[in-house]
């Protein structure tokens, strides 16, 4: 059953009430991404498991009031998670991504770990659960699994009631990812379109996709002197002092010509995945946020920046990524180096896109849905 807690009454009587809250487990929690989300609309994430030390730190230092489990998720038993209201986690995708080894990966390995939160589910019986993936585990994943398979030794099959790949630019995140959305759950609205010539339906407020440049232009030049005492947060508003903005100043770097024209050609002239923007249209949201941003890589987005009035091109700091997966300028990240804060920022699930699911969650329950997301500052 839900938690009730006690919360001051909003339409302004200063009584205290009872407010329901589901409670959430999330699994291969990672940075938090899918915990923040479900957070900002008011669900209790009560319970968050990884084994990666880097993640399960970021995770005690921003969400204090969640329990942070280290573990195996093999070795958790689903019994010490008993009335959690919904399941929300994304197993590790690397063998379903088509760059692994050009998209030969070893999937019987990442299944495990698919059916193993699906385990999960079955045993616990969540009202809701949400598993997210690269929309390319679609082709491995049938809808109906044999329990065998989740290692329940009894007949009969574990159905996915629904699978949909949705696009995070859709959900208002300035990035344009797409993910296989698994489970059972509300399927959330969609409030941002490409271009002003889509028509929602009638009475629906509609926006427009988030870009790149509304979300670089919010934060200061990385690679000059702040000018501003306070830096406004480019997905939520509000103002935090340029001194307590991290990851940003200390996490820019300049590309060397020859690491600029490698990666040049290896987005305009690749023989096999087609053409990309050398640099990034920053007109548009920006491609999938990667784990790894390496200077000559294809897959590293390349910003055109000036120093002393030279063109130069740079990829994107750790808090310039964290704000294109919609991270609130507070959300720390604990990696101890920048390539471990690349990978917390880049595994993650993009904010919004969780929160869009939160919501819908919510009103299907017939719960109070927020107005405002509740931001920890």
């Amino acid at each position: 059953m839900p938690r009730q807690r006690k919360s001051k009454d909003r339409r302004g009587t200063g009584l205290l009430r009872m407010k329901k809250t589901l409670t959430v487990l999330d699994l291969f929690a990672g940075a938090g991404g899918f915990s923040e989300g479900f957070r900002q609309m008011g669900l209790d994430v009560t319970y968050a498991s990884d084994n990666w030390n880097p993640a399960l730190k970021t995770h005690e230092v921003n969400f204090p009031e969640t329990k942070v489990i280290k573990a195996d998720v093999k070795e958790l038993e689903p019994e010490q998670f008993k009335g959690v209201d919904v399941i929300i986690g994304g197993p590790p995708c690397t063998e379903f991504s088509g760059s692994k080894r050009g998209g030969n990966g070893n999937t019987d390995k990442g299944l495990e770990l698919v059916y193993r939160f699906l385990r999960f589910v079955y045993e616990l019986k969540p009202q809701w659960w949400i598993m997210e993936n690269v929309p390319r585990l679609e082709q491995f994943l049938p809808k109906e699994i044999p329990l065998k398979k989740l290692g329940v030794n009894k007949a009969g099959n574990f159905k996915i009631p629904q699978m949909q790949v949705l696009c995070a630019a859709d959900y208002g995140a300035p990035q344009k990812r797409y993910r296989l959305i698994s489970g059972k759950y509300a399927l959330p609205e969609q409030t941002h379109w490409e271009s002003t010539g889509t028509v929602p339906l009638p009475g629906v407020k509609r926006y427009n996709w988030v870009t790149m440049r509304q979300i670089l232009s919010s934060l200061p030049d990385p690679l000059g002197k702040p000018v501003n005492e306070y830096v406004k947060d480019p997905n939520y508003g509000f103002a935090l002092p340029i001194d307590k903005l991290m990851d940003h100043f200390d996490t820019a770097q300049i590309m060397t010509d020859e690491e600029a024209k490698r990666n040049k050609k290896a987005k305009t002239n690749h023989a096999y995945y087609g053409k990309m923007k050398f640099p990034d249209d920053l007109d548009r949201p920006s491609r999938t946020v990667m784990a790894t941003q390496f200077n000559a890589s294809r897959e590293t987005m390349v910003i055109e920046g000036k120093v002393n009035g030279k063109i130069v091109y740079r990829k994107p700091t750790v808090r310039e990524c964290a704000c294109l997966q919609a991270f609130p300028l507070t959300f720390q990240f604990c990696g101890g180096n920048v390539t471990t804060k690349y990978k917390l920022v880049g595994n993650a699930v993009p904010v919004k896109l969780s929160a869009a699911l939160a919501k819908a969650i919510l009103k299907e329950g017939g719960l109070p849905i927020l107005k405002e997301p509740i931001l920890q500052k």
